[in-house]
């Protein structure tokens, strides 16, 4: 065979039954960090795509979580005769979090199935689409970072030395949301009822979450029978200690303990098992 025939060969891809299994993992997040660039402008794209790199859009990101956030205040603080005027502060916090999270999640769901195009035509590292929809969620997150800020100031709440972990619980949110992106991505290619089961899953996952109501709640009066369950939540201690942070209380280490190991295992979990899928994605799509 001849040198042009062999570079010819060269050029397809086999795609054969499936062998659950990891790359090398070397040359996998070698070729993770040369490639970031393409997660980057992938997560651009999308962005144009959903209208929300455009002024209305970013408002849109902002408007929407705090009316829900006004809604939830309402019911939960005002109607329910509740005295606690000051309560709309921790809600839309814990929202806007717990919306990063979510949110970056449902837009991993269905990242592997909406890139078939590129996953039949190019040979890359998967976990670039898990990347880029994160980064997108995270992007869409800074928004609604400022707007609380706005809030923080209208409500006169301290400044305090313990808003410096900030950074460290959104890290966490990232770690936790790519774990989870993975593993619901991975899911939606097996079972494609999985991106429309999600919202309603989520609904739910957030009355388990101490967003309408505090982490300390959740272990006294009507909801303390709970209390003991709830701490199996991923986000609950996540969500307590920003809460806290916000509002300078010390940090529980105890609480920042469960929430790092909660994102570090589902990063672990959930990263290894979508790579130990992609050889499959091909011929599922």
């Amino acid at each position: 065979m001849s040198d042009s025939s062999s570079k010819t060969a060269e050029q397809f891809r086999v795609y054969e039954p499936h062998k659950a299994g990891l790359p090398k993992m070397g040359e996998y997040f070698s070729e993770l960090w040369r490639r970031r660039e393409f997660a980057i402008e992938l997560s651009h794209t999308n962005m144009r795509a959903t209208n929300t790199n455009t002024v209305l859009g970013q408002l849109w990101l902002v408007v929407n979580p705090l009316l829900l956030a006004g809604v939830y205040f309402l019911l939960v603080v005002v109607l329910s005769g509740g005295k606690n005027a000051d309560g709309f502060p921790q809600i839309a916090s814990g929202l806007f979090l717990f919306f990063y999270v979510t949110g970056s999640m449902t837009a991993c769901a269905t990242s592997v199935t909406n890139a078939g195009g590129l996953i039949l035509n190019m040979n890359f590292p998967k976990m670039l689409l898990i990347f880029s929809n994160v980064y997108m969620g995270f992007r869409r997150f800074l928004p609604t970072l400022a707007v609380y800020f706005v809030i923080h100031i209208i409500w006169r709440i301290p400044w305090t030395w313990q808003m410096l972990w900030l950074p460290v619980i959104i890290f966490l949110a990232t770690l936790l949301a790519i774990g989870l992106g993975s593993l619901v991505a991975t899911w939606h290619v097996y079972f494609r009822d999985t991106a429309q089961f999600l919202p309603y899953f989520i609904r739910i996952w957030l009355y388990c979450s101490p967003v309408l109501y505090t982490a300390e709640q959740f272990f006294g009066g009507p909801l303390g029978r709970v209390g003991q369950w709830i701490q199996f939540n991923p986000v609950f201690s996540l969500l307590g200690i920003w809460s806290d942070v916000w509002h300078g209380l010390p940090m529980n280490w105890a609480y920042l303990g469960i929430a790092t190991a909660w994102a570090v295992v589902m990063l672990f979990v959930g990263s290894l098992y979508f790579m130990s899928r992609e050889r499959d994605f091909a011929v599922r799509l």
